[in-house]
């Protein structure tokens, strides 16, 4: 049972800051390690961006999805298996297929399908061509998934073997596909899209969703992966929510003797020496931490703010400062808007024929010239004419998030102005006014049955999640700050030069997006040196304190002797 702030505990083996769910992943795993473990949320309710909730005060009677909403790579884990998610507490999701959509204004749509071949199929009604390079480009870029993932699912600066083999088996078996490989990873995501494709309902939806670069920076082409997870593993939605995850983390943390405190947010975190050793809550409550204090915040959040002024060296403190968080010109925008019936697209569907209810998938409606255009005026700091985006029903997938009868729209967008000339709260409104007037022309009854609207842009994302710049990744998601550059030199493997404080979340390896992995790393990096404190005593520790002085961030474990500190080995 989530508590408040005023049953906050006193001490705990392990203190998580922040109730996303990669702290909740991890939290989840410290417990069922055997420690006592503490997660502190700074809102009213836990979840963080996978938070669903009453659309209070706007229109209380409505569910929404606050900021996430298709999982992906959670997919690709073995958290749903480890943690008895669905088996034990009730967590229940349903693969969407085709889970994208791009819509053109004559009705026309094409279906990014699980199967490839699908889509190919759907697609030779555009293009021949085009239907046939699909096909090529999924077969290079599955190969680069194979080789990827297992890197993903370890701490990058200090891999687990069998990770390491995984590799290289994947590497060996498509040795044909590496020089392709090399090639569209080098590339900008534009120069990729326009060597393989010619058209634009092919084009268009490889820009609009995936916005993590600048469309014509070198290396932005590997954002293009996501078609080889989409194809692997699918893409899934999660009943009663996104929120049903975090609730189903919580009641596995809870079974194992974890408990969550809302509306706690960090003022400080505490400090014996050079250790961190808990956490100061605002109102000037204490947590202490045994073992460690886990931060699932940003990691900038963490380093420049919470952790007090002068514990850094200087030139850590300055790699930290410089966490790229509003560097690529494009920042997110975030919409919810409750209707008083059902949207409608009539249009479309009477093109396809086939009875499939597009409201169902996260689908685009921009042109691929349009994306570029968007995306070149963020960077002049500029509201663009048209905010590429996607777009989805919720209540299409569970009716139950809305009185009966009525839908709820979800709208996000990676390329509002990062620095917009207008003052936020102007352009925030003419960003909204864009995005409604474009949708109406998909998605009938976006505008005439609205009953309230939430939307968040920049500051308002900061607000709510506590995320430096609103940056829904923690560091920018460029090639640069992937394995161990993420989130600064000397502070990847979650573990940080300060002992007692380890990092997890967004900023830490391997991305953003509804994963877990980061949780998972971090704790059971965590996990494991707590045992070789537990085997290895002052010598370990002292050993620790030499190598953190000298700002090395992989700290060995050695020595014999005991710990004061014991807990029971993962079961």
């Amino acid at each position: 049972m989530v508590s408040t702030a005023n049953q906050i505990p006193r001490s705990a083996d392990v203190v998580v800051v922040g109730s996303g769910h990669n702290g909740l992943v991890a939290a989840a795993y410290l417990a069922r390690a055997g420690l006592d473990v503490v997660v502190v949320e700074a809102h009213s309710t836990p979840g963080g961006m996978t938070s669903t909730n009453p659309m209070a005060p706007e229109a209380p009677e409505y569910m929404i999805n606050e900021a996430s909403i298709q999982a992906s790579l959670f997919r690709t884990t073995n958290i749903d298996e480890e943690l008895g998610l669905s088996k034990r507490f009730g967590l229940r999701q349903t693969v969407i297929d085709p889970a994208h959509f791009q819509l053109a204004a004559d009705g026309s749509s094409l279906g990014l399908w699980r199967d490839p071949r699908k889509t190919a199929e759907e697609l030779r009604y555009f293009s021949k061509k085009d239907a046939e390079a699909l096909l090529d480009l999924y077969r290079v870029i599955d190969a680069a998934v194979e080789i990827g993932l297992p890197a993903m699912q370890t701490n990058i600066t200090r891999p687990e073997l069998v990770k390491v083999m995984k590799s290289v088996k994947a590497v060996v078996k498509n040795r044909k596909e590496l020089s392709a490989i090399g090639r569209w990873m080098a590339s900008s995501q534009a120069e990729a899209i326009e060597e393989s494709f010619e058209h634009d309902m092919i084009r268009a939806p490889l820009l609009t969703s995936l916005p993590f670069m600048p469309f014509d920076a070198d290396l932005s082409g590997w954002s293009l992966i996501y078609l080889g997870v989409l194809s692997r593993y699918g893409v899934a939605m999660f009943h009663g929510g996104t929120g049903s995850l975090p609730k189903a983390l919580i009641a596995s943390l809870e079974s194992d003797g974890g408990k969550v405190i809302t509306s706690a947010p960090v003022e400080q975190l505490l400090m014996d020496g050079d250790r961190v050793t808990g956490v100061r809550i605002a109102g000037g409550r204490e947590i202490r931490a045994r073992r460690g204090v886990l931060t699932a915040c940003s990691p900038k959040t963490t380093l420049t703010r919470l952790l007090p002024s002068g514990v850094l060296p200087p030139k850590l403190r300055n790699r930290v400062d410089h966490i790229p968080t509003k560097k690529r010109g494009i920042t997110d925008y975030k919409l919810n808007i409750a209707l008083s019936g059902r949207i409608k697209m009539t249009k479309h569907e009477k093109w396809r024929g086939d009875g499939i209810d597009l409201r169902l998938a996260c689908n685009c409606f921009h042109t691929y010239e349009e994306a570029l255009e968007a995306a070149k005026a963020c960077v002049r700091g500029e509201v663009p004419e048209q905010i590429p985006g996607l777009a989805q029903v919720t209540t299409a997938f569970d009716p139950s998030m809305a009185p009966p009868g009525c839908d709820t729209f979800w709208y996000w967008s990676g390329l509002t102005p990062g620095v917009p000339r207008l003052e936020w709260p102007e352009a925030k409104k003419l960003i909204t006014e864009r995005v409604i007037r474009d949708a109406e022309q998909y998605y009938e009854g976006v505008e005439s049955l609205e009953v309230a609207r939430r939307d968040l842009a920049q500051p308002d994302l900061e607000e709510r999640f506590w995320a430096i710049d609103g940056s829904v990744y923690h560091v920018d998601p460029t090639i640069t700050r992937f394995g161990p550059r993420k989130p600064a030199p000397g502070f990847a493997g979650y573990r940080t030069p300060v002992p007692g404080l380890f990092l997890t979340g967004s900023g830490t390896h391997p991305v953003a997006g509804i994963s877990g992995m980061p949780g998972q790393n971090a704790a059971k990096t965590m996990i494991k040196l707590f045992k070789a404190e537990d085997s290895g005593g002052r010598a370990h520790l002292l050993k620790a304190r030499r190598e953190q002085e000298r700002g090395i961030e992989d700290i060995e474990t050695a020595g014999t002797g005991d710990s004061p500190y014991k807990f029971t080995a993962l079961r």
